[in-house]
Order: C-alpha cells, then sequence, then structure tokens
C-alpha cells in the first residue's frame, strides 16, 4: 500500500481501531506488535519486533515471548472482517496444540490464528534457520486445522485482508 496499513481508514475508522474492536470483546489482554510508535496512541502495549525484516514470524515471535498469556490470538491489521463469534469459536477448540488455524477452500489462515507460547523455540528455530514462511513453520508444530467454510457461509468476508488501495473502498 506504500503506507503504514494499521492508520489506513474505512468508514472513519483506522485499520488498527477495527482490529482493536475485533480482540477486546474476547481478548482480556491486548498487544499490538509495530514497529510505529504512532500506534501507542491507542494506549496498548507496543511490541516491536525483536528480529527485524522477517515478516509476519517476527511479529507473532516478539508478541508471544511479551505475552502473560498461554494462548494467544494473532490478527492481522488488514483483516478488518473477522467476527469476534468466530474468535471465540477458535478458542472454544483450545486443546493440546501449539497453534489453531483456520482453513478452507482457499488455504490456511495463520493471521487468523491462535498460537501457545510453547512454539516459541519452534519460531526461533525457524527464524534462525532463515526461514520466515508461516506455511513452512506450521509443518513443523502440532497445528488443529479447523475447517472453516461454514463459518464463510455465515460470514462471506471472513478472511478477505485489504492489499491495495481498491480494497478499501468496502462500507459496512
Amino acid at each position: 500500500m506504500g503506507k503504514d496499513k494499521a492508520l489506513l481508514q474505512i468508514d472513519g475508522r483506522t485499520l488498527l481501531e477495527r482490529a482493536l474492536e475485533i480482540c477486546n470483546p474476547v481478548c482480556t489482554v491486548v498487544l499490538i506488535s509495530s514497529n510505529n510508535p504512532e500506534h501507542e496512541k491507542y494506549g496498548y502495549s507496543i511490541i516491536p519486533d525483536e528480529i527485524k525484516n522477517c515478516g509476519p514470524i517476527g511479529g507473532i515471535y516478539s508478541s508471544l515471548k511479551k505475552s502473560d498469556s498461554v494462548w494467544n490470538f494473532v490478527l492481522s491489521v488488514d483483516s478488518v472482517f473477522v467476527e469476534p463469534e468466530f474468535v471465540g469459536f477458535l478458542i472454544s477448540e483450545i486443546g493440546n496444540f501449539d497453534a489453531i488455524i483456520p482453513v478452507h477452500e482457499n488455504g490456511k489462515e495463520p493471521l487468523i490464528a491462535l498460537y501457545n507460547k510453547n512454539c516459541i523455540t519452534a519460531i526461533e528455530t525457524a527464524i534462525n534457520s532463515g526461514d520466515f514462511k508461516l506455511q513452512h513453520f506450521l509443518g513443523k508444530i502440532k497445528v488443529k486445522e479447523i475447517d472453516s467454510r461454514e463459518w464463510l457461509q455465515k460470514y462471506p468476508r471472513l478472511f478477505i485482508n485489504l492489499n491495495r488501495p481498491g480494497d478499501l473502498n468496502f462500507s459496512e
């Protein structure tokens, strides 16, 4: 997008504000994975990347290390159509796993998922080996894949993420 996605707006609210609205009803504590000090204005703890330039896996790694929770919901700021009800459903699926990942006909959604703190070492190993792809990392941990096709029928925009300026032309 050429700009900080978190500060882009849809219907008068930034993408970060929308992400916070999704997380607040279902998360006890919210941490913002960000290297932008401007995000502090929302009043939440900002977690900068401990290891720079490795993409989303680095943000997940740093945030899990700082979190006091065993299970942590990860939401990409550009996934603005996730419903708190869906997050609650994912939470209900917690068990003896390292991650709970929604899947559907278009693939896995590792940035709308739950991660257990016990996968920190596996993330660190992946980062140290130079493999920053979440899909590769997920193949090395114990993942519960959640079939989310029924949720997509109920919420067709559930997994839409915003990657281009034209994608911002949604209305509620």
